[in-house]
């Protein structure tokens, strides 16, 4: 196994630490702006040992690496100054158009807006709103005059946690609390991109999923997994979720595309399987997957998994075999350089580890584990998926929630097979809406699934020590764990002693390290 059998991941790990290089010096730009005059100079170079110095090779790949380091470093960087705004301080008038619906606080609404005008067009700010039957009429897209003085947002209030970085880095530049009489609505055409109008369709099909029937918990569910409505899913639902390691579920990922690819593949009738015909089922599953994540309102997650299928099918018209982990490298090459920021969102570094940490330990869990029977093999991928995913993603988990759910394999076990029913049986009563006992017996069944996974759950996190109580309380512990992760790996994919010796050393290292800090 070599880092040149991934052609992408050569490019993406590098383009990663410019990112987090960029992040070191927050808000300056001084140093990116600095380092990018020598990436003309480099990327000149790189060309000039490409065509004409076939003999260093090595010296083209150390170039090109560096090349996608400072494009990182410079893309972060141009983030950072467009979220960062230097605010009036006197009370001004503004205007802006909502990009989501009102989201309900304890004594308020957060009105997500997108600012209009010349001076700070495009520029995203949260709003917040006294409680008033005016904010529910408020609807994405329509635009909203507001009076007062946007301040940068602050962290003096949230003890260990920088919430102002928190938002700048999901895009927002500022925040602001006004009166009733400080703000209004204005009538007239309606504004926003492709989120606005997802959140517009997503929410009606949320009405018609009421209109059919469905409600409370097992409506919260439904719309959570099939449309990537969470607004009506309770804190007890989430609780439970988290606690019994089943919190991947509710959150639409590779998990639900991969079902919809499948379901959608037993749908097509036989004559689409012809080759010469093969373009055209291809074509329309990936239209119908980037469908779907328009309608869930395009998460990291979704996007991940929707790239790695579509690539998928170019390679099944094409005729070539693509590699899994060379097209998830370059699925999040895309998707960092549309925005640099996702790096920090806990979704995606999550989704990223576990698929990769699927796609290279999988193969050898499943090695280990032998079955003869047909339930035998069906229990030995679902053991095998789980334990891989959590490997990748325990020292993330551990360092951001401070827990980790000990029977995340029988949760697994239990609940992904009932998930995969609840979204089949999603898709099938959008197909079946018109006839109505049809529709009747999937709401019915729908709900006794919903009800089903609430009562297995609830048995799970009942079990003694459901959950351990463990944390890390520094960022460089986990990279250690990582180390750990990558040369155990190496040591049983190639059988090298050398590799389990450098494991060993790491966690010597942080033993030392914990050892003295603990004494000093």
């Amino acid at each position: 196994m070599r880092i040149t059998d991934w052609p992408s991941m050569r490019l993406v790990i590098p383009f990663i630490g410019g990112i987090l290089i960029s992040d070191t010096v927050v808000y300056t730009g001084n140093q990116t702006r600095l380092i990018l005059c020598i990436l003309i100079p480099v990327l000149f170079l790189t060309f000039i040992f490409f065509a004409y110095f076939n003999r260093l090779s090595r010296l083209y790949g150390l170039s090109l690496s560096l090349s996608f380091f400072l494009t990182g470093a410079f893309a972060y960087d141009l983030h950072v100054s467009r979220v960062t705004v230097k605010w009036p301080t006197e009370i001004s008038d503004y205007m802006g158009f909502l990009t989501d619906w009102p989201y309900e606080r304890a004594a308020s609404y957060r009105l997500d807006l997108t600012l209009t005008g010349r001076d700070y067009s495009g520029v995203r700010i949260f709003l917040y709103v006294p409680k008033d039957s005016t904010v529910k009429k408020l609807i994405p897209g329509e635009k909203v005059l507001f009076r007062g003085a946007i301040s940068e947002p602050d962290s003096d209030s949230i003890v260990g946690f920088d919430y102002s970085k928190f938002l700048y880095r999901h895009g927002v530049s500022g925040t602001l609390w006004v009166n009733s009489s400080y703000w209004k609505s204005v009538p007239g055409e309606k504004c926003g991109g492709v989120r606005t109008r997802a959140a517009v369709l997503r929410r009606s099909m949320f009405e018609r999923y009421q209109e059919w029937g469905l409600e409370g918990n097992h409506l919260a569910l439904v719309s959570a997994v099939s449309l990537g409505y969470k607004r009506e899913l309770d804190e007890r639902v989430r609780e439970l979720y988290a606690t019994s390691g089943g919190s991947h579920l509710l959150a639409v990922s590779g998990l639900h595309v991969g079902i919809i690819y499948s379901f959608l593949y037993f749908l097509f009738p036989f004559f689409l399987n012809r080759r010469s015909l093969l373009w055209l089922r291809e074509l329309i599953v990936i239209c119908i997957m980037w469908g779907f994540a328009f309608i869930t309102g395009m998460p990291d997650s979704i996007i991940r998994s929707v790239i790695m299928f579509s690539l998928l099918s170019v390679s099944k018209v094409i005729g070539r075999n693509s590699s899994s982990v060379n097209t998830l490298g370059f699925a999040a090459l895309v998707m960092l350089v549309a925005n640099p920021a996702s790096l920090f969102d806990i979704g995606f570094r999550l989704s990223f580890c576990a698929v990769l940490s699927i796609l290279l330990f999988e193969p050898l869990i499943s090695s280990f584990i032998k079955m003869r029977t047909i339930v035998g093999n069906q229990l030995k991928d679902y053991l095998s998926l789980s334990i891989a995913a959590q490997i990748g993603t325990a020292p993330m988990v551990i360092y951001s929630f401070t827990g980790f759910p000990t029977y995340f394999m029988l949760t697994n076990i239990i609940s992904v097979p009932i998930m995969s029913l609840i979204i089949v049986l999603s898709i099938s009563l959008w197909s079946f809406s018109w006839l109505v006992p049809m529709r009747n017996l999937i709401v019915k069944s729908l709900s006794i699934l919903s009800n089903l996974q609430d009562r297995i759950l609830s048995y799970i996190i009942t079990l003694p020590h459901s959950r351990i109580d463990v944390s890390i309380d520094a960022l460089w512990k986990v990279w250690a764990l990582y180390g750990v992760i990558i040369f155990v790996y190496c040591w049983l994919k190639a059988g090298k002693t050398t590799f389990f010796v450098k494991a060993l050393w790491i966690i010597a290292i942080w033993s030392t390290i914990s050892f003295i800090t603990e004494v000093m």
